[in-house]
C-alpha cells in the first residue's frame, strides 16, 4: 500500500498557485481625455478673431498703399501751385493794361497806341499760353450759373432778362489748375 500512497501523494501534489501572466492585448495607449465642447468653440472664436484681424490690417494698408500714391500724385501735379497763383495778378494787370489801351482806342488816340494795343495783346496771349502749358487755365464765366466752388459773388444786380444767379459780369478771372482744382475763384456779379 505504500505503493499506492506514493502514487496517490505524486498525483496530490500540492497545488501550486498560478502566477497571472501578462496579457497582450489589442488595447490602445493612454488616449487623451476628449476636449470639451466649450473650449472647442472658445479655441475656434480665437481663431476667427485673429483671422479677421490679420484680413482687417491687410485691407488698412492697402488702402494706405493708394491714398499715398494719390497725394503723391498731387503733390507731383499742384507742386507750382503758389506760383501760379503769384503770376495771376500780373495777368490781371496785363489784361487791364490791353482793356484801358483798346478804350483809348475806341476813343480816337493816336497810332501809338495801336503798337502798345498790339504788343500788350501779344504778351498777354503768350502768357496765357505758358500758363496753359503748365495746366492753368481761365475760366469762362459770363453767362454761366453761380457756382460756390468756383465763383465768390461781389454784387447782385436786378436783371429780368436772366435766371437769377446767372453771371453778368466779370470783375476777375478765375483759373483751374490740371482742369480739377479751383486755383483763384473769379469775382463776379450775378443777376437775382
Amino acid at each position: 500500500m505504500n505503493k499506492q500512497n506514493k502514487q496517490t501523494k505524486s498525483n496530490t501534489a500540492p497545488a501550486v498557485p498560478e502566477v497571472p501572466t501578462p496579457e497582450l492585448s489589442a488595447q490602445p495607449s493612454e488616449v487623451p481625455a476628449p476636449v470639451e465642447t466649450q473650449q472647442v468653440a472658445h479655441l475656434t472664436e480665437e481663431v476667427a478673431h485673429w483671422k479677421d484681424l490679420a484680413l482687417r490690417s491687410q485691407a488698412e494698408m492697402d488702402n494706405l498703399r493708394k491714398r499715398t500714391k494719390i497725394d503723391m500724385e498731387n503733390a507731383v501735379r499742384y507742386a507750382n501751385k503758389d506760383f501760379a497763383k503769384d503770376l495771376l495778378t500780373v495777368a490781371d494787370c496785363l489784361d487791364s493794361a490791353l482793356k484801358c489801351a483798346l478804350e483809348d482806342q475806341a476813343h480816337g488816340r493816336d497810332a501809338f497806341l495801336k503798337n502798345l494795343i498790339q504788343g500788350i495783346d501779344m504778351t498777354r496771349k503768350q502768357f496765357a499760353d505758358a500758363l496753359k502749358k503748365h495746366g492753368i487755365e481761365k475760366m469762362e464765366t459770363i453767362g454761366r450759373i453761380f457756382d460756390p466752388e468756383l465763383h465768390k459773388v461781389i454784387q447782385e444786380v436786378d436783371d429780368s432778362s436772366r435766371p437769377a444767379g446767372t453771371i453778368v459780369q466779370e470783375l476777375q478771372a478765375g483759373y483751374t489748375i490740371s482742369g480739377a482744382r479751383v486755383l483763384r475763384e473769379a469775382m463776379v456779379i450775378v443777376s437775382k
